[in-house]
């Protein structure tokens, strides 16, 4: 009798141990954060009144990919630069974004005084893909640039 209070107790035990275990383990799956992003201008420094492109970066894990659907924004919030909009991303194979990365048309102001700096700052809305589990999520992130003036 008292192998078997031992052998309940036992089993009891191990059944909440494993409980607990799986639990922490989905919490770990569902908890992934939002992949990060950085943002690079093509050139070292413009001159006023010249097109340029911001590139945005996204700091993806080995299974992470960003869809092409729903579409990359971005939005400017400072910099006084004219956005002409988000270079078309969408040829390619598959369902993602190749590379990770979107580029963004811009012009600096024509009025941009020489020797000085803008820092661009911005929002990108993208959405992102756990491959292995399809589950997919939406995001928004702040970026920020300088952009050197000749």
């Amino acid at each position: 009798m008292l192998k078997n209070r031992f052998s309940v107790k036992f089993s009891i035990i191990l059944l909440l141990v494993l409980f607990l275990c799986s639990i922490s383990g989905l919490g770990e799956i569902y908890a992934k954060d939002a992949p990060g992003v950085s943002a690079s201008v093509n050139k070292k420094s413009f001159s006023p009144g010249e097109s340029g492109v911001i590139t945005i970066s996204f700091k993806t894990g080995s299974k992470v990919k960003i869809p092409k659907d729903p579409g990359v924004t971005i939005e400017i919030t400072s910099g006084n630069i004219q956005g002409n909009g988000v270079q078309d991303y969408s040829g390619g194979d598959g369902d993602y974004i190749d590379g990770s990365k979107v580029r963004y048309n811009f012009t600096v102001p024509s009025d941009a005084a020489p020797g000085s700096s803008l820092t661009v700052s911005g929002t990108v809305g993208y959405g992102y893909c756990t491959v292995s589990d399809g589950v997919c999520k939406l995001a928004n992130k702040q970026f920020s640039v300088k952009i050197r003036i000749k």
